[in-house]
């Protein structure tokens, strides 16, 4: 009996977090492992692109989550109108 092409179980696509049991990634780390500078997280966080929650009083975190999907799909694009200094 031969496996048809069809009948093989899906692969789900590879993500740098694979095996990473972290819920929430810091900021830093996201940004570097989106291949983007930690000023650039921290503007794409401020403008609501990249979403972020807070730890303490300071520290900002990514969920895992999210990263996955930028991985997959990329960030989602600016909001009309929105002007970002």
């Amino acid at each position: 009996m031969t496996a048809h092409p069809d009948s093989s179980p899906a692969v789900a696509p590879v993500s740098a977090l694979d095996g990473d049991p972290r819920v929430l990634i810091p900021l830093p780390e996201a940004a570097e492992r989106l291949g983007i500078s930690r000023w650039q997280a921290y503007k794409l966080a401020h403008s609501g692109r990249l979403p972020t929650t807070r730890l303490g009083s300071r520290d900002l975190h990514v969920p895992a989550a999210v990263l996955r999907r930028i991985e997959q799909h990329g960030l989602p694009p600016e909001p009309e109108g929105s002007v970002v200094a």
